[in-house]
């Protein structure tokens, strides 16, 4: 009959049972009750809602269960055998204070409510226990347990996300310090590859620099996820050394700029041939690879300004970074402090 009158109200309450499913299938419950035909009832009733229902018997019972388990939810009868409902939840807040415990009480119960408030214990239900009224009170317990777990969640997301970017704005600020110092350098040094050809007639393809475009993008989002991940694959360089090669095989036809080119070649091959030994110095490397893409997208700008001038005075600086990239990887140590002079 009990399941009956049940069923009958939850049908009536469709979007309820629904909005409280929503929140409670995933939860585990610990009922006790020592009335075994109530208990047996609403267990049958919990079990439709909750992904696990643990029952005791008396508060003893209960406690040493709690012990050996973690359960959402506790929902506990007052007067039991062995320990009573209040000495039950004195215990739980002693181990779990946070513990969410709703409470069932009967007409003469009312005294001992006093003891459970000054448990901070909010939730009760009166014996005999209404399903609309218990179904309300587990819905707001349960949504409120879930919405605390994702608001934990979205904090400690944010913790990584804040560690992440302070890390990356201390290396966006060792980025600025180096790209001064380039400046510096590219103003002390005169055009090498510029000396003897005629500025006013050299020119690259409009479709070529929309290409060297588009990989320039897709090499700065590579170069990022390869600065951020933690769990870096061979996989991963060899990826950008592709990049870095495609870029190379445009510029091929272009004599004028023949000794970039062959660098940035240089690059894709060490990346492809070395990529262990790239994950290994990943830390070094990282700000010296966004420096050299961050002044090659600086130097296809000029171009495409058609100020060809300007884009052969930044071929030290890159040419400088790549040999400096290219050491580190092949751990030549003893040679990058001449070549990182600008520091």
């Amino acid at each position: 009959m009990f399941l009956i009158q049940l069923q009958e109200r939850l049908d009536m309450n469709k979007i309820t049972t629904q909005q409280t499913l929503k929140y409670t299938q995933s939860l585990n419950i610990l009922y006790v009750e020592d009335d075994l035909n109530l208990q047996a009832e609403t267990n049958e009733f919990l079990s439709m809602l909750f992904n696990h229902v643990e029952t005791a018997n008396d508060g003893k019972e209960a406690l040493e269960k709690y012990t050996n388990e973690e359960y959402d939810i506790v929902i506990s009868d007052i007067q039991m055998p062995n320990m009573n409902g209040l000495e039950l939840t004195t215990e739980i807040k002693k181990i779990r204070p946070t513990q969410p415990i709703i409470i069932t009480s009967a007409y003469n119960d009312l005294n001992n409510l006093l003891g459970f408030i000054n448990l901070n214990i909010k939730q009760f239900m009166r014996k005999p226990v209404e399903m609309d009224n218990m179904l309300f009170i587990l819905h707001e317990v349960s949504k409120n347990i879930i919405n605390e777990r994702m608001i934990e969640s979205y904090r400690k997301e944010l913790e990584v996300i804040n560690k992440a970017l302070q890390s990356k704005n201390d290396e966006l600020q060792s980025l600025v310090r180096i790209l001064n110092s380039k400046l510096i350098q590219i103003s002390k040094d005169s055009p090498t590859e510029s000396a003897d050809v005629n500025l006013d007639e050299i020119t690259i393809n409009e479709n070529d620099l929309a290409e060297l475009k588009e990989l320039e993008t897709d090499i700065s989002g590579a170069a990022v996820l390869i600065s951020l991940s933690n769990k870096l694959t061979v996989a991963n360089i060899k990826v950008l050394g592709d990049m870095f090669s495609s870029y190379s095989d445009i510029l091929t036809q272009y004599e004028d700029y023949e000794k970039l080119t062959s660098q940035i070649a240089l690059l894709g091959s060490t990346l492809n041939n070395a990529p262990e030994n790239f994950i290994k110095r990943v830390e070094d490397i990282s700000i010296l690879l966004e420096s050299f893409i961050y002044v090659l997208r600086m130097w296809r700008k000029n171009v495409v300004e058609k100020d060809v001038k300007k884009a052969f005075e930044l071929h030290a600086s890159m040419i400088n970074d790549v040999n400096t990239i290219i050491m580190i990887i092949d751990g030549t140590e003893d040679d990058i402090e001449g070549e990182m002079e600008f520091f």
